[in-house]
C-alpha cells in the first residue's frame, strides 16, 4: 500500500467533546434519580420538626433542600473533570469497541505520551535518559490503518442512540413514596399554627405598645411640670423599652417582663398620698387668698394665692398688732398644715412669713412672702409632676393589659340562663310580689315597682348545675346597652331613709333569667370603665392602687 496520511489529532479529540457531553447528561440524569429521594426525605423531617416545634415560614424551610441538592448534582455533573483518555475508554468499554479509540488517541495522542513523555515530529516518543535507545516504530501502514478504523468507528457513533437516558424505577419508587407521605402530611392540620398566629399576634401587639412607648417618650421630652434630668430619665427608659418590644419575637411573658419592670420603677417614684398632698396645696392657697381678702380693703380680690401673698405683704405695713397677731397665728397653722404633707420648704417659708409678720418687719415679710411663692410653685410643679408620672404609669398598664390579652385563643363557652327551660308558673325566686320571678319572655314589661330577695332555681327548669357556668359572668343589661340612662343599683330596703318614685316609660329587654356571657367578653369593658373613673374622679392613690391590684389580679 501506499503512504497514508496520519489522522489529525484535533478531528478525533473533537468525537471525544461530542461524546464526552452527551456522558455528562447521561450521568447527571442517572445521579438525580438515585438521589432524588434525598431532598425529599429531607423535606419530609423538616415538616415533621415543624409539627413538633413552633418553626416561622415552614414552607421555606421544606423547599429549601431542592435547590441545594439541584445545585450539587449539576455542580457534580458539570464540573467534574474528564480527560480525552478517559472519554475514549469510556466510549470503547460500553460500546465494545476493542480499544480503537483509546489506541488511536495514545498513538496520535498530541505532543506528549500516556507516560508524559514528549513526541518527535515524526510521533515517536523522545528517548528519556533511563532508556538512552529510541522506542521502535511501529510499521508507518499498520498504524495508518488503525487511526482511519477508530475515526470510521468514531463517525458511526450516534450518542442519543447509543447512550440514552434511562429511567432507574427503584430510586423513583422511593422517591415517590416519600413524595406521597410528605403531601399528606401537609394537608393535615398543624397543631403548631395556631402557636405561630398567637406568636404573630403577640408580636403585633408589641409593635404597637412599642409605638406607643414612643408617643410617650415624645410627650415626656415636652413636658414642662418635669426637671431637665426627669425628663432624661424617663424619655431613656421608654426608649429602651421600645426598642424591647420591637425585638420580640413574640414571648408574651418576655414583654409582660419588660412592661412590668417600667411599670413598677415608675410606682416607686409616684407618691402614695398624691392625692392628700393635692388637695392640702389647693385648701392651703384657698386659705391665703381667704386671709389676703379679709385684709385687703380694695374691691379687686386675689385671683391666686402668689397675688394673696404680694397683698399680705403690702397690707402689713397698715395693720394693728392685733391683726398682725392674727394674721402670724393663721400662717403659723397654715405652716402646720404644710409640715404635715411633708411639704418642708414651704412650711418653713410659711414660718419665717408668720414671725415677721409679727414683729411688723415689711421688709423681711416681702422676702418671706417671695420665698413662699417660690416654694408653693415648687410643690405644684412637684404634683404636676406627680401626676403626669402618674399618667404614664396608667397607660404603660394599659399597654400591659392590652398585652395580656394579645393572641389569646378564644375559649368554648356559650352565654347560657340560669332560669332557661323553666315552665309558666314557676318562679325560682323567692319574692313576695308578682313580677319577682325569673323573667319574662315579652318584649316589653310595664312600669312597676318590684321588691324581693333573689334565691337559687329550684325544680327542673335549671339550666345546669353548680359549676358549668365557672367561666361566664352575669352582664346587666345596662351595661351591654348603649344608653346613658339611670342604672338601676341593687340593694336591700331596711325601712330608712327616703324613697323617691319617679315614673318612666322605657321599653326594657326581656330575658329568662339573667343573662351570663363569657368572662374573657367583658372584662375589657369593666377595667376601661374602672380606668375612667380614676382618671375623672378625685380618687386617693391608695385607693386607686388597690383598684389596679383588683383588675390585675382578675385577669383572664
Amino acid at each position: 500500500m501506499g503512504q497514508v496520511s496520519r489522522l489529525p489529532h484535533d478531528e478525533l479529540v473533537a468525537f471525544l467533546d461530542r461524546f464526552g457531553r452527551r456522558l455528562r447528561l447521561r450521568d447527571g440524569w442517572l445521579l438525580a434519580q438515585r438521589t432524588l429521594w434525598i431532598p425529599i426525605l429531607a423535606a419530609l423531617g423538616i415538616a415533621v420538626a415543624g409539627r413538633l416545634w413552633p418553626l416561622p415560614h415552614l414552607w421555606l424551610w421544606m423547599l429549601l433542600p431542592a435547590p441545594l441538592w439541584l445545585g450539587i448534582v449539576l455542580g457534580v455533573a458539570l464540573l467534574r473533570p474528564r480527560s480525552p483518555m478517559q472519554i475514549a475508554r469510556r466510549v470503547d468499554a460500553e460500546l465494545r469497541l476493542k480499544e480503537r479509540l483509546s489506541t488511536a488517541l495514545e498513538i496520535d495522542g498530541g505532543p506528549q505520551t500516556a507516560d508524559g513523555r514528549p513526541r518527535t515530529a515524526d510521533g515517536r516518543p523522545v528517548p528519556s535518559p533511563q532508556s538512552p535507545v529510541p522506542d521502535p516504530l511501529f510499521d508507518p501502514e499498520l498504524v495508518a490503518r488503525q487511526r482511519i478504523d477508530a475515526l470510521t468507528a468514531a463517525q458511526g457513533i450516534e450518542p442519543a442512540r447509543d447512550f440514552p437516558l434511562r429511567i432507574v424505577r427503584r430510586p423513583l419508587a422511593a422517591a415517590g413514596m416519600l413524595a406521597a407521605a410528605l403531601i399528606t402530611l401537609t394537608l393535615l392540620p398543624n397543631p403548631m399554627d395556631a402557636i405561630l398566629a398567637e406568636r404573630a399576634a403577640i408580636a403585633a401587639a408589641a409593635e404597637e405598645a412599642a409605638e406607643r412607648m414612643e408617643e410617650l417618650r415624645e410627650e415626656i421630652e415636652n413636658a414642662a411640670e418635669l426637671t431637665p434630668e426627669e425628663r432624661a430619665e424617663l424619655a431613656r427608659q421608654l426608649a429602651e423599652l421600645a426598642e424591647q418590644l420591637r425585638a420580640n419575637p413574640g414571648d408574651r411573658e418576655e414583654a409582660l417582663a419588660d412592661l412590668s419592670r417600667l411599670e413598677e420603677a415608675l410606682r416607686r417614684q409616684i407618691d402614695a398620698d398624691l392625692a392628700a398632698r393635692q388637695d392640702a396645696l389647693a385648701d392651703l392657697a384657698a386659705q391665703l387668698q381667704a386671709l389676703a381678702e379679709a385684709q385687703s380693703a380694695d374691691a379687686d380680690a386675689p385671683t391666686d394665692a402668689a397675688e394673696a401673698l404680694d397683698a399680705l405683704a403690702e397690707a402689713l405695713a397698715e395693720m394693728s398688732p392685733a391683726e398682725r397677731e392674727a394674721l402670724a397665728r393663721s400662717l403659723t397653722a397654715l405652716a402646720g398644715q404644710a409640715a404635715q404633707t411633708g411639704e418642708a420648704d414651704l412650711a418653713q417659708s410659711l414660718a419665717a412669713l408668720a414671725q415677721a409678720a409679727q414683729s411688723g418687719d415689711v421688709t423681711a415679710a416681702a422676702q418671706s412672702a417671695r420665698r413662699v411663692e417660690g416654694a408653693l410653685s415648687e410643690s405644684e410643679r412637684a404634683a404636676a409632676a406627680q401626676l403626669r408620672l402618674q399618667r404614664t404609669l396608667d397607660q404603660i398598664s394599659a399597654a400591659r393589659q392590652a398585652m395580656a390579652g394579645s393572641g389569646s385563643r378564644p375559649s368554648a363557652g356559650t352565654a347560657q340562663s340560669p332560669g332557661a327551660g323553666q315552665n309558666p308558673g314557676q318562679n325560682p325566686g323567692q319574692g313576695q310580689n308578682a313580677g319577682s320571678g325569673g323573667g319574662s319572655q315579652a318584649n316589653r314589661l310595664p312600669d312597676a315597682t318590684r321588691s324581693g330577695q333573689a334565691g337559687r332555681p329550684q325544680g327542673p327548669g335549671r339550666s345546669a348545675a353548680e359549676g358549668a357556668d365557672d367561666q361566664s359572668v352575669y352582664v346587666p343589661w345596662e351595661r351591654r346597652g348603649e344608653g346613658e340612662g339611670e342604672i338601676f343599683i341593687p340593694g336591700q330596703d331596711t325601712g330608712q331613709g327616703e324613697t323617691q318614685v319617679r315614673e318612666r316609660q322605657e321599653e326594657l329587654p326581656g330575658s329568662a333569667a339573667p343573662p351570663l356571657v363569657p368572662y374573657q367578653e367583658v372584662y375589657g369593658d369593666y377595667l376601661d370603665s374602672a380606668t375612667q373613673a380614676l382618671e375623672r374622679e378625685s380618687i386617693p392613690a391608695r385607693l386607686r392602687e388597690y383598684v389596679r391590684e383588683y383588675f390585675t389580679q382578675l385577669e383572664p
